[in-house]
């Protein structure tokens, strides 16, 4: 028994000597490490303090040889803090300041330094260096950018999209169009948001393009109608009359998008009578967003037509509201596809008066 417990005591007291010396060094560490962070956080503020004023002074009066000269040495000395002084204003601020911001990045080397991250291994100092070339609209950087969109890193892939935006340059268009189908769900926003950024003259650019290059054009469609400007509406009309069916669908759908005046709506009423049933049933979508009482005549002839176009018919009479439920409500007692239309969109909406 004396000698089981002589046995432990040896065993026992060597393993918590080295335990608590273990412990005491995690703990030193950990204390170091505190002060470590709490020093460079002491020094940060204190560098930040020091150029501020010398950052505040080039955003609101533009850099002077003075300013470049008292911040040109903190850039290669501290490139992040000094560019993210510089930056933090574009967050809220265009025009002149972005002006200003570019001129003295450029002059203190900030912009050589963002074109050479772009090619680190890591994808978050990457995506940092296309978010600051985009602020700044270095359009030097467009073609460095535009590789960027292929980016294995989805975080650099956004980062671009959001840069060519901010640039406004339509030699963008292209490559944000052939990224469009490529991205998920989020990518495909931030695309359009980018070619709405561009400017006024996006519409007429994107026109162009599909213009020059026809293959292109079925998505140029898509992308105004999920634009909404008004200046796309005489081209996508132009569309309606296409001999391709998947360009008039879209141009259709489009409009409907965009908002139908009364001459889209003419366009639309007689694309109900379109030879293909994927033309009329986007007519019907259009139609049925247009919210006018006429239109629910038209519609309720196309409750019998095939599948795809009486479906959106049924759907864009229940848009309509009292008329289109007065159309569908006659047609309830009809046998066959008609019938049951009216009856099944009645009861997924039935009339406001039904409801109270």
């Amino acid at each position: 028994m004396l000698h089981s417990a002589e046995l432990l005591r040896r065993v026992l007291v060597p393993f918590l000597f080295a335990g608590g010396s273990l412990l005491g060094a995690l703990i030193a560490y950990l204390v170091v490490q505190r002060a470590v962070r709490d020093a460079a956080a002491k020094r940060r503020h204190t560098l930040i303090a020091r150029y501020r004023p010398v950052v505040d002074a080039i955003t609101q009066f533009g850099p002077t040889t003075q300013t470049l000269k008292r911040l040109r040495r903190p850039a290669a000395r501290h490139p992040r803090i000094v560019a993210g002084l510089l930056l933090a204003p574009l967050r809220a601020a265009r025009g002149t300041v972005v002006s200003h911001v570019r001129e003295a990045a450029m002059a203190i080397g900030l912009v050589d330094r963002w074109l050479g991250d772009l090619r680190d291994r890591r994808g978050w100092r990457r995506a940092e260096a296309v978010r600051a070339l985009g602020s700044v609209q270095a359009l030097s950087a467009l073609p460095a950018i535009i590789r960027s969109l292929g980016d294995a890193h989805a975080e650099v892939r956004a980062a671009a999209v959001d840069a060519l935006g901010h640039l406004g340059d339509p030699r963008a268009i292209p490559p944000l169009l052939a990224h469009l189908a490529d991205g998920s769900r989020y990518q495909r926003a931030r695309i359009v948001d980018a070619l709405r950024n561009l400017g006024p003259t996006v519409t007429s650019d994107l026109v162009g393009l599909a213009r020059t290059h026809p293959d292109q054009t079925r998505v140029v469609v898509d992308v105004l109608g999920l634009i909404g400007s008004g200046a796309a509406v005489e081209p996508l009309l132009q569309w309606c009359g296409d001999r391709r069916i998947d360009v008039r669908a879209a141009a259709l759908d489009a409009l409907g998008s965009i908002g139908l005046d009364d001459r889209s709506y003419y366009y639309a009423l007689r694309a109900l009578g379109d030879p293909d049933a994927q033309v009329r049933a986007m007519a019907a979508r259009a139609l049925g967003r247009s919210r006018r009482d006429e239109a629910a005549a038209y519609l309720a002839e196309r409750l019998d037509d095939e599948w795809l176009a009486a479906a959106h018919a049924a759907g864009a009479l229940r848009q309509l509201g009292v008329a289109g439920h007065a159309a569908l409500q006659a047609r309830t007692c009809d046998d066959g596809q008609a019938g049951d239309l009216a009856r099944q969109m009645l009861w997924q909406s039935p009339p406001a008066d039904a409801r109270a």
